[in-house]
């Protein structure tokens, strides 16, 4: 395990053992398991969680390529994935016990699964030998199909069953997040019409919290010196920066195919989830301020997620 600090500048500091504190933002490099965590403080600005994100980009295209997958979790959130992987470092007491206690049952749900319940009895037999080396090389990287059988444009392209497979661990997690969301709305007629009020009323708060998470973002990150924010699009929703600083949403967007050629799109993403699409508009000659380098990727980041390693 490699274990990195991320300064306010966006280096990177190697430490020698890792610490969790509620001020930082570190970046763990999992070798074995090709996984690159960022991992981010309680009482980081956001500012410097976006310094990590672009920290970690840039780390993972620079030094250790496509192969590795990069994963986030924020202070009091941590995945059983990541709990898994303190465990391997000795380190599972760096989370608070309510974390490694739904961790440890994700574990035990996991351990009880027989991956193996549909595979023959008699294994497949190969019709050509295989080098040692060669079978070292294949499985130290994720399945692919030959280049040959790909179109020349996708030739580094995620095409089905090239992309990474979740562990059955993050599988899990994901289940366990949709519990604590709530169940489904049942649609049988014997549902009684208390238990649609609240499932409903559990949604909207949820999604209101998500709402006022994004707008909190927007706010902390501000806008580039030299840019106006025109349009905000969350969800399925536009809005509009007032003069004031508040959102205004508009009530019912117009039908229409719309392109914008004096707009700068700004897309902005955190643990997983697009919690905006700005449009900004520039001054004549505005350029990136060096502070908002520190945080800005190009959008090559996102479209290098459904790259390969070929060869």
């Amino acid at each position: 395990m490699k274990v990195l600090e991320v300064n306010e500048d966006g280096s990177l500091t190697e430490l020698p053992d890792l610490q969790l504190k509620p001020e930082s933002v570190i970046i763990i490099v999992d070798e074995v398991d090709k996984r690159m965590w960022l991992w981010k403080g309680q009482n980081c600005q956001i500012r410097k969680k976006f310094i990590g994100s672009r920290a970690l980009s840039d780390l993972r295209k620079k030094e250790y390529g496509f192969a590795y997958i990069p994963q986030t979790c924020d202070q009091g959130e941590e995945t059983a994935e990541f709990v898994a992987m303190l465990q391997k470092m000795g380190k599972e007491d760096l989370v608070s016990s309510e974390v490694l206690r739904k961790a440890k049952e994700l574990m035990e749900r996991q351990s009880r699964i027989n991956v193996f319940d549909e595979v023959d009895e008699e294994p497949h037999k190969l019709t050509a030998s295989i080098s040692d080396e060669e079978v070292a090389r294949i499985k130290d990287r994720p399945g692919q199909v030959p280049t040959s059988q790909l179109p020349a444009k996708m030739a580094k392209m995620g095409a089905p069953g090239n992309r990474p497979t979740p562990s059955i661990l993050s599988a899990l997690d994901s289940l366990e997040e949709e519990g604590e969301q709530g169940p489904p709305i049942p649609k049988t007629k014997q549902v009684s019409k208390e238990v649609e009020i609240s499932t409903k009323r559990a949604m909207q708060e949820q999604a209101d919290d998500l709402l006022k998470k994004s707008f909190e973002i927007l706010k902390d990150l501000g806008v580039p010196k030299g840019f106006y924010r025109d349009l905000i699009i969350i969800g399925t929703n536009v809005y509009t920066e007032s003069y004031d600083g508040s959102f205004e949403e508009l009530d019912e967007p117009p039908e229409g195919v719309f392109f914008s050629r004096s707009h700068v799109p700004r897309m902005i993403c955190e643990n997983g989830i697009v919690r905006a699409i700005e449009f900004l508009k520039p001054e004549e000659g505005a350029e990136l301020s060096e502070e908002d380098e520190k945080i800005a990727q190009d959008i090559e980041d996102i479209l290098s997620m459904f790259e390969i390693d070929i060869g």
